[in-house]
């Protein structure tokens, strides 16, 4: 027997997961996106690195969440949006001090990722402080701002989408299926914040043309190349749900190890030091749940790029009732069918 298709949707929430929740179903329904941060919204999402790197979370996900990075990279390749994307790798790389814990993670890769390669090849700039690393060819990055932007303005032109910059009142819920994608502002059951620092600096003595993370034992450091020699770099993860400010001793930290991946980066102008609450499950892995008319997208943690397409994918395929092969990881294996019915 075919269900019905709900024909209105309430998204909550203008960040990348609800963003990416309205592109995927807009063409099928009709969409009111509601976020009184407007759009888009002034939120963790537009402090994130943008790092499209399933490879390199392998030792916090297993294969197939690894995967379903992979398949989050295509559906960012295939959309015809200006959001940055580039994909030609990442690099991981390590202090001689440090080597045994870029050994220990490249022994989770796959067995054709655990070749070391000459640094030189790929960065000559980096490599005047590494000479070896572990290429991640399938990796990508894209630029955040660039994205929401992009992604707010085609949804401002869709004349299936409805953009409301303010609260959705309780009276207006029902009868629509209402998609809650507000991170902590949902008030989920589970949820706890994570704060991640980053620090955008201009470096006109340095270059990159791929992110380069380095494995240190105390903090994992990114910089990711933007354009016009930016330089967007994190380390810090702290557990926190109310506190957005940038502390002294993590600050340092951020600078110290940038300064260590290149002594240019001594003279580089700081344009930007920020902090960020990000929405954490305690396996700092998303959720897709479904309770009567309301779906819950949210615990995103710093996988928001990486996992939103995807994950907004298995959202309308179960609106619809298909089958997706990711569903499972973002339901925790409860059936389609079984929360099409109560979603519909």
């Amino acid at each position: 027997m075919t269900e019905e298709k709900p024909q209105d949707i309430i998204i909550l929430g203008a960040g990348i997961m609800g963003l990416m929740a309205a592109y995927a179903l807009a063409d099928d329904y009709n969409i009111k996106l509601y976020d009184p941060k407007g759009f888009p919204a002034d939120n963790a999402s537009l402090m994130a690195g943008g790092m499209l790197a399933p490879y390199s979370e392998i030792e916090h996900m297993d294969m197939e969440w690894v995967k379903a990075g992979l398949k989050s990279i295509q559906i960012w390749k295939d959309i015809p949006l200006d959001t940055g994307f580039t994909q030609n790798g990442s690099i991981l790389v390590s202090h001689k001090e440090d080597r045994h814990i870029l050994e220990r993670f490249k022994s989770h890769l796959p067995t054709e990722l655990q070749t070391y390669q000459n640094v030189k090849t790929l960065e000559e700039k980096a490599s005047q402080t590494f000479q070896n690393g572990v290429f991640l060819k399938e990796e990508a990055h894209l630029d955040p701002s660039k994205t929401m932007q992009a992604l707010s303005d085609y949804l401002k032109n869709h004349t299936n989408v409805t953009r409301i910059e303010k609260e959705l009142s309780p009276d207006n819920r029902l009868p629509s299926t209402v998609i809650d994608c507000r991170g902590m502002a949902s008030k989920e059951g589970g949820l706890r914040g994570v704060k991640g620092e980053v620090l955008l600096v201009k470096n006109t003595d340095f270059f990159l043309e791929r992110p380069l993370r380095l494995m240190h034992p105390r903090y994992p450091l990114y910089i990711i190349p933007r354009d016009d020699n930016i330089f967007m770099i994190g380390a810090t993860i702290i557990e926190s749900s109310d506190n957005e400010s940038v502390s002294l001793r993590s600050g340092m930290e951020l600078m110290s190890a940038l300064y260590s991946l290149h002594p240019s980066f001594a003279d580089a102008k700081i344009l930007n030091i920020k902090a960020g609450i990000r929405p954490s499950y305690p396996d700092n892995l998303p959720r897709i749940q479904v309770r009567e008319n309301i779906i819950s997208c949210n615990g995103l943690f710093r996988h928001g790029f990486l996992l939103s397409p995807i994950m907004a994918q298995c959202l309308r395929d179960h609106l619809t009732g298909k089958k997706n092969r990711y569903t499972s990881l973002f339901m925790k294996g409860k059936t389609d069918e079984h929360h099409h019915q109560r979603a519909t």
